[in-house]
């Protein structure tokens, strides 16, 4: 069970906390992602975006193809965005995305975030969490880095989940505090997430 099993609920409870029933969500990279499927069928106006084409179509629903690091939106076009294991892959070619455009591609990636958002909008944020370091596929956050990303909001909300595997049984996924996120290593595949909600 991979980490979407707490992601998508942080993010659609995130959500319901806005005013506007029919807000406007960016999705960003949607491809993999069933989450933009969801908040559509709650009546939010989605956007999704991602560098590859996203095979679904669902009233409330448009996709758009491109690049995170150059968002073709005006500015504060959106109420919300939602970011799911997105950011930690972008720059780094894993799903063939461009690299070497920028020196820190996830920081300005957020700067796009940033422009595009609403200056009362939601970000709705999440990423591997622990030791950090970057490997071919992606990059995994501690608290420093996590904190350079976030200089552009005000964070409200953040929230750590750590995958548990028991000796016998299925895995599963627990809220934990950042003291044991942070000492979280990286074998293979994600072993922990840290869930954000921010404001411009």
């Amino acid at each position: 069970m991979n980490e979407r099993i707490v992601e998508i609920p942080f993010a659609l409870n995130a959500l319901s906390g806005l005013n506007n029933a029919r807000a406007r969500v960016l999705d960003l990279g949607c491809m993999e992602s069933v989450l933009p499927l969801f908040m559509a069928s709650l009546g939010y106006q989605v956007t999704g975006f991602d560098f590859r084409e996203y095979p679904y179509r669902v009233p409330n629903f448009s996709f758009q193809q491109g690049d995170i690091l150059h968002l073709p939106f005006a500015e504060h076009e959106f109420d919300a965005v939602t970011c799911v294991s997105t950011l930690e892959h972008i720059g780094i070619g894993f799903y063939n995305d461009p690299t070497g455009q920028a020196q820190a591609p996830d920081v300005q990636a957020m700067r796009q975030i940033q422009k595009v958002l609403k200056p009362e909008g939601l970000l709705v944020l999440s990423v591997p969490f622990g030791q950090a370091h970057t490997d071919h596929q992606q990059r995994v956050y501690d608290t420093v880095a996590l904190e350079k990303i976030l200089e552009p909001f005000n964070v409200e909300n953040v929230t750590f989940y750590k995958n548990v595997v028991p000796d016998e049984g299925n895995n599963y996924w627990e809220k934990v505090s950042v003291e044991t996120a942070t000492s979280c290593r990286y074998e293979t595949g994600t072993e922990c997430v840290c869930c954000v909600t921010a404001r411009p």
